[in-house]
């Protein structure tokens, strides 16, 4: 995966933890989590810390956040999906959107919305 590719995925990940407006520590934990997870699923190399995952968050969370709630919301998300769209493990992309939407208790409708819209440009059907 590319540097392009990381920070598309990393985008996209954020785009769940900010969604509903209520950043929680559960959340966050989640997302380093999932990024972890992610990259050895995906074989991402050279490997990040959880350090440095979480200073990327934090340096980006803002620009995420008025691109996740702005008028091109679509256009950004679409743009970011499509960079993706050469990975193999696309179920694996949004079953950790789907961990980070879940770690408040609930998915909230945007956080289904990012989900949902990211499965359909990739041409996937969502189960359960």
């Amino acid at each position: 995966m590319t540097s392009q590719g990381l920070e598309d995925l990393l985008c996209l990940l954020t785009a769940v933890v900010v969604a509903d407006k209520r950043v929680l520590g559960a959340k966050v934990r989640a997302f380093l989590k999932q990024v972890s997870a992610l990259q050895s699923t995906l074989n991402i190399e050279p490997k990040w810390s959880e350090a440095k995952i979480l200073m990327w968050y934090e340096n980006h969370k803002g620009e995420v956040r008025k691109q996740a709630f702005g008028p091109y919301l679509k256009t950004w998300l679409y743009d970011c999906v499509d960079r993706l769209s050469g990975i193999e493990e696309k179920s694996a992309v949004l079953g950790a959107m789907r961990q980070i939407a879940l770690a408040d208790g609930n998915i909230c409708v945007k956080e289904r919305s990012l989900i949902v819209l990211t499965a359909r440009q990739w041409g996937l059907n969502l189960t359960g």
